[in-house]
């Protein structure tokens, strides 16, 4: 008869919740030279037993070369997205870190949690089909490989299926959080993050 295991199959101790903010929303797959990029991240380490945070960072990124020739052949390159997170150009220009400072930051704080062979999990709205294909793309510009498998939670799908919300807007409403306004990419991994717990816990007080 075999023991029972201390720990479930697919165990893990912590996710990163996180969210971007880009100048646009198509990524062009693994192909950094083509598509938006992200100008914004917020990455919180996140307790999986609690869903309380651990560590987090935010930075602002500038534009690469990439998106500053899209933007002089197409002077509306970007424009769309900046209305809604509020994070123009000449603002990143003046404020941002270069792509590659932002890449060590963020790559150190994940490195720090679950080293270089790892599986990431992630936590965030539409984290898997957005998200986590922008945090490819910036990281493999630089050689960086991280590595996610196939264990994520995506508030999308909570909201829809626990809340019937259909967008990240009607889900943090319904969470009772404060209307966000500009998108802010830390806020929004953390109203992501909270929306998971929240709908944790009632769930945990229904089986009461």
């Amino acid at each position: 008869m075999a023991l029972p295991k201390s720990k479930p199959r697919g165990y893990f101790e912590k996710l990163l919740a996180l969210d971007c903010e880009t100048t646009g929303l198509t990524f062009g797959g693994d192909d950094p030279s083509v598509g938006h990029q992200a100008v914004s991240w917020g990455l919180i380490v996140t307790d999986f037993k609690t869903l309380q945070p651990i560590e987090e960072l935010y930075v602002e990124v500038k534009w690469n070369d990439i998106s500053k020739a899209a933007r002089k052949k197409d002077p509306s390159f970007g424009k769309r997205a900046e209305e809604i997170h509020g994070l123009t150009y000449e603002y990143l220009e003046k404020n941002g870190l270069d792509e590659e400072e932002a890449v060590v930051q963020m790559v150190s704080m994940i490195m720090k949690h679950w080293g270089p062979t790892s599986c990431i999990p992630l936590l965030g709205h539409n984290v898997v089909s957005f998200d986590m294909w922008f945090l490819k793309r910036m990281t493999r510009a630089y050689d960086i490989n991280l590595k996610h498998g196939a264990r994520h939670f995506d508030t999308n799908t909570i909201g829809g299926i626990c809340w019937q919300n259909f967008n990240s807007d009607d889900l943090f409403a319904s969470c009772g959080f404060e209307d966000r306004g500009e998108h802010n990419a830390l806020d929004d991994a953390k109203n992501s993050l909270e929306s998971a717990r929240l709908t944790r816990m009632i769930f945990n007080e229904g089986l009461k």
